[in-house]
């Protein structure tokens, strides 16, 4: 169960680092949504810690929340490489 917990935790944050950025990178920047959005870290790293538990084999879980976390910083990379990024 400790490791179970640890890779809920631990891989959690990038993948939540990878969304709230994600979305942060596709708002405008002189908008007043960027500090609601940054507010959302939370909630998310929450919701995908507690959503890891439903998962009942932990590789699956530790390799869904890699993927998550290496598409959303490959996505920002993208965005940002090809200009449609705001940041």
């Amino acid at each position: 169960m400790l490791i179970r917990s640890l890779i809920a935790v631990v891989l959690s944050i990038p993948a939540t680092f990878a969304i709230v950025g994600l979305v942060l990178v596709l708002t405008p920047q002189t908008t007043n949504i960027i500090l609601p959005v940054l507010l959302l870290v939370f909630p998310v790293w929450v919701t995908l810690t507690v959503c890891s538990y439903l998962i009942a084999e932990s590789r699956r879980v530790a390799v869904g929340l890699l993927v998550i976390a290496a598409l959303g910083f490959a996505l920002i990379a993208l965005l940002r490489t090809a200009g449609l990024a705001v940041l």
